[in-house]
């Protein structure tokens, strides 16, 4: 079975001829192979996908797999994330994790980092993935190197399958300047913009009241002397910024009301989820259906190994309709790839199709009933 489009009827006995991740022809089996003279491979009682892309990761943090302490909140997971060896891993760290998420369908990644992009970039080419390399901003200090740095740029280019782009951390971490310097040069090299957003309740207090145990960890260290808070939500804050908008990618959003969701509809962004991250660090659970049904897109990621068991998007797939079994699948589908490649640009991502650089995942036998009825 092969289901050709999120949304799209699904096509039965199909096939894929295809170089690499490109696909050369796609559709019923007899019209596909009766000019086909290559090698074929049966995969039997299947059900195929297009490539699925993880929205959100963190693969300079990979050498952290396993060590997360015990889900406490965000201070917390935070406060122990400092006190780690944040070195960039060596390259056959980064090499074993892009072939673990290669592994398991996907084919493309938006990834942010600080200390490794360069790497990330070419442990990326290397596997044969396409991606964005973000390179976050943080802190208060005015902007002072390019929004890019050089060697992320020279290890990437504007129209390859690698591309790099700015990103903001948060609203709490990165100044307002910091901020809109990163979107802005996001904007001039036609990338989305990343920003973590009301992943918890301690950065809604922060940015309500300034205090918190968040607050308690940032002074003096991130947050500047005499710090003002917005006293806004989080969504709010990001919007008053000027920050939202159709070429935004929300990571998080566990903490926001009706109000934040009409905001984030009606300013065109996108939402990533990564629901096992959540749990792993004890932040709660982003409202799903409720952003769905607000008509906020959705995309999903895996967030880091520090704050995740693996790098494998259908253990996302399955966290989610653990909370919400009745989530729809075609919003899974679309989360998992036609969202995602729509905010890269990329249309030869999220389709199976001639011309497609998508490649194809496998459907999991556990999940096949509950996204295909079959």
């Amino acid at each position: 079975m092969l289901p050709m489009l999120p949304g799209a009827s699904p096509v039965d006995d199909a096939a894929v001829v295809f170089a690499g991740r490109r696909i050369l022809d796609a559709g019923p089996r007899r019209t596909v192979l009766r000019s086909f003279a290559g090698p074929v491979a049966d995969l039997g009682d299947a059900v195929l996908v297009p490539g699925l892309v993880n929205a959100h990761s963190h693969l300079e943090l990979a050498h952290l797999r396993g060590r997360a302490p015990a889900p406490a909140g965000f201070a917390v997971w935070a406060a122990w994330l400092v006190g780690q060896d944040l070195a960039p891993p060596p390259a056959a760290v980064l090499d074993a994790a892009v072939a673990e998420m290669a592994a398991t369908g996907t084919a493309a990644v938006i990834d942010v980092g600080s200390r490794a992009g360069a790497a990330v970039a070419a442990a990326l080419d290397r596997a044969g993935l396409a991606g964005l390399v973000c390179h976050e901003a943080f802190g208060w200090k005015p902007g002072r190197n390019a929004p890019v740095p050089g060697a992320l740029a020279a290890a990437t280019t504007p129209d390859g399958p690698v591309r790099a782009a700015a990103s903001g951390h948060a609203l709490y971490s990165t100044s307002p300047e910091n901020l809109r310097r990163a979107r802005d040069a996001c904007r001039a090299r036609r990338v989305p913009f990343c920003l973590h957003l009301a992943e918890h309740d301690a950065e809604v207090e922060l940015l309500a009241t300034g205090g918190g145990p968040l607050a308690a960890l940032l002074a003096g260290k991130v947050l500047p002397r005499g710090y003002a808070p917005p006293g806004l939500s989080p969504v709010a804050a990001a919007d008053a910024l000027g920050l939202l908008g159709p070429d935004t990618l929300a990571v998080h959003v566990v903490c926001a009301d009706a109000a934040d969701r009409r905001r984030l509809a009606a300013s065109g962004a996108s939402v990533c989820l990564c629901p096992r991250s959540n749990a792993r660090i004890g932040v709660g659970v982003a409202d799903a259906p409720a952003l769905c049904a607000a008509g906020v897109p959705l995309c999903l990621g895996t967030d880091s190994l520090a704050s995740s068991d693996d790098l494998d998007l259908w253990n996302e797939v399955r966290a989610l309709f653990a909370a919400f079994p009745d989530f729809p699948a075609g919003a899974v589908f679309a989360a998992l790839t036609a969202t995602p490649a729509r905010l890269l640009g990329r249309t030869r991502l999220g389709c199976l199709a001639p011309g497609s650089e998508s490649g194809f995942a496998v459907v999991p036998p556990d999940l096949r009933e509950r996204l295909t009825g079959a």
